[in-house]
Formats: structure tokens, sequence, C-alpha cells
């Protein structure tokens, strides 16, 4: 059936039936798990070994910085739960020459999904939120096709929520466009990354909580990690320590200062700010387990959905997971986060207890690739080969 602009209509019992055929699949299959433990076992370099690697990561870091005109980047790595490589490089502010601190305020872009995801989990071990529940038990004002989407299928970026379909509106305003612009696919059948679909599972956590998505946030993860420096940027603004946001163009022209996107406007998809110092803290406790059940671990890092095409989803929850042949093929979870002035990258290791966080005020590929490089050199003491954007690089200003 198509409307009468010429789209497909996608009716409630096809939601119905995505929601009842989802299996969930993954990484979870004795294979991938041994998968896990024989890339666990592989002996650690040694001491040696390990302080050269930190020293190529340094290096790196340095000439790429030089070569990319980034303005500022810091970078940390954490192992069993210490710090073992941190560093601040370049300027916070290049026309008041503040350089950069593992104090310095960063946009997180998309790495606040993952803070969505977890809150959204911990509501679950808290028996608030029913994953296979229907939008609309926690989303007012939703109508048509939305109102019986599964929050599991949204959280996951398969239920078919449109990409995008404004920029600069709050999100009650988005709201009303949602309602009038059909299913972008059917429900469960493909994974399409979609900032409209953390924002309404922003709305899923306001409502089963009964606090705002950022207080959630603040009492289920700031607060017991001591994450004190993590808000938004408007939030954080008094403090003087927010770095000044860059663009340059993709590369093709010179620095200029730009403005971070408002928080109304990114919600749950990308609203939050952080510190290097504050990252750690969030890298470690969710390698350390500290803020979910067993349970809700296993579908944060290891189960996906099995879509109705047979292909694997490798997202949910806020990140990205599955095996990573180039750093041995240790199991990954990772996600990156990028608007005009920011780029943010986090990637955990579980089996290894390993995390890495690396913040900029520039966006642009080669950025990413810095963190990227990095990660790889610390696992196999090589740059290895660049990797492909862990989404399609499509760049609209003023979106990640």
């Amino acid at each position: 059936m198509k409307t009468a602009n010429g789209k497909r209509a996608i009716s409630l019992f096809s939601i119905a039936l995505a929601a009842t055929a989802i299996t969930w699949g993954g990484f979870s299959s004795e294979k991938a798990h041994a998968q896990r433990a024989a890339a666990a076992q592989r002996p650690e370099p040694s001491a040696a070994e390990m302080a050269n690697r930190l020293a190529a990561i340094d290096a790196m870091v340095i000439k790429r910085m030089q070569m990319f005109n980034v303005p500022a980047y810091v970078l940390a790595i954490v192992k069993d739960g210490q710090t073992v490589f941190q560093k601040a490089y370049g300027y916070a502010d290049l026309e008041k020459n503040i350089p950069a601190t593992t104090d310095t305020v960063f946009g997180l872009a998309s790495v606040t999904k993952s803070f969505t995801g977890v809150t959204l989990l911990s509501l679950v071990d808290k028996g608030l939120v029913n994953l296979d529940d229907p939008l609309d038990k926690y989303v007012d004002g939703l109508e048509g096709p939305y109102r019986k989407l599964p929050v599991r299928l949204v959280a996951s970026m398969a239920a078919g929520v449109p990409s995008q379909l404004s920029r600069e509106i709050a999100w009650d305003k988005e709201l009303e466009i949602l309602n009038s612009t059909p299913l972008a696919s059917e429900p469960g059948s493909q994974y399409l990354y979609s900032n409209f679909s953390y924002r309404l599972v922003g709305s899923v956590i306001a409502k089963a909580s009964g606090k705002h998505y950022l207080e959630a946030v603040r009492e289920t993860i700031l607060q017991p990690l001591g994450m004190s420096s993590t808000a938004t940027t408007v939030i954080m603004e008094p403090t003087g320590r927010v770095a000044q946001a860059y663009g340059d163009g993709q590369g093709q022209g010179t620095l200029h200062p730009v403005s971070y996107k408002n928080p109304a406007v990114t919600t749950a998809a990308g609203m939050l700010a952080s510190t290097s110092n504050d990252m750690i803290k969030y890298a470690n406790g969710l390698l350390s387990r500290q803020i979910l059940s067993p349970r809700a671990y296993q579908l944060l890092w290891y189960e996906r959905p099995s879509l109705s095409t047979g292909e694997p989803n490798k997202w949910a929850f806020g990140f990205a997971a599955g095996p990573n042949q180039a750093i041995g093929g240790f199991h990954q979870v990772s996600w990156n986060g990028g608007t005009p002035g920011v780029a943010s990258l986090l990637v955990l290791v579980p089996e290894k207890n390993y995390g890495l966080v690396a913040l900029s005020n520039l966006r642009k590929h080669d950025v990413y690739e810095i963190g990227k490089t990095a990660h790889r050199i610390f696992f196999t003491g090589a740059e290895g080969q660049p990797e492909p954007p862990a989404q399609p690089q499509v760049i609209v200003p003023g979106e990640d």
C-alpha cells in the first residue's frame, strides 16, 4: 500500500509481526564465545613493549595533529582500572591562547547515545521499562505506526524511524513532524542510523523515571561515578573550561570558530559534554560493571537483534559491537560522535578491561582516525590500515 505522496505505508500489523519475529543473536553464540575466550588468552605485551607502544601513540598524535591542523585533542587509555595513558594536546581556544587540559570540556555529540542506552537499561533493571512495550506507553502524542513500535527496536536503530526530519527546532515541535512522516523501512528489517530514534528513547526515559532526561542520566551514571564535569556545554559554560568549537570546511578552509548545537535540539541523541577525566570514570565504571545487572550488560555489549532480512545488526543501546580483526579479533564495543566543532570516540574491549576515550574540538574523519590508530597501536604495536567510518559520513551542517 502507498500513501498519496507515493511513499510506502507501513501498517500496525507489520509492526506487530516485527516485534514477535525478532530473535536475539549478535554475538552470544558458542562460536562467538569461543572466539572471545581465545582472544582474551593471548599474552600481554611486556612492560618494555607497552612503553614503546605508548611512546608511538604520543608521537603519532603529535604528527597527525600537525598534518590535519587539529586545534585540540585529548586522549586517554585505561586498562584494568588504571589510566595507562592520558595527555592533552593543543589549544582549547586558539584566539585566547588557552591550552587544552584533561579538565577541558568537549562536546560528546553521539557518544551521548551510550549514556542514553545505559540509563534505559537501568530502568529495565528496575522494572520501570519493558523493552517489548509499545512506544506509546511512554511517549505521549505519537500517531500512526509510531505508536506501536517496540522500545527494543527503537533503541537498536532497527524500527524504521527516519534518520532526521529537521535541523534546529525543539523536540516537541519535531515530534509533530514525525507523526506526518512515513516510517523509512519495515520495523525490524534493517539498521537505520537515526538521531530521532534516540530522542524518542530520551522521552521513554523521562516518562518511566519521572525525571528530566539529564536528571535521570545524572542519578544513574554521573553521580555514582563522580562525573561532576559532565552536563551540557550550556550548563558548563560558566566554568570557563568549555573548549571553543572549530570548523575548517572539512579540510577545505582555515580554522574558524563555530557554535555548539543547542542541547534542546539534540537532547538524548547528542546533548552531553564532558572532560577526559570524567570519561575515564565512565569507561572504568562500565568496564567494572558497576552500573547495570549482568543481564543488562549482555544486552549492552553482546546481544543484537537478528533482522528479518537475515543480516546482523551490530548496533544497540548506544554502541556498535563485534570482533575487531584489526586488533586481533577481540570483541569491541564503540561509538563516535560528531557535530560542528565536536569529534568524540569511545572504545571498550570488555574482556581486556580496556577503554579508550578521545575528544577534540574539530570534526572531520582524520580526527577520528587518530583515536582509532592509537587503539591499533596499543593492541598490535603498529598503526595498521585506516578504518572506514563507523557510520555513513554524509556531512550535513549541524548533524552527526
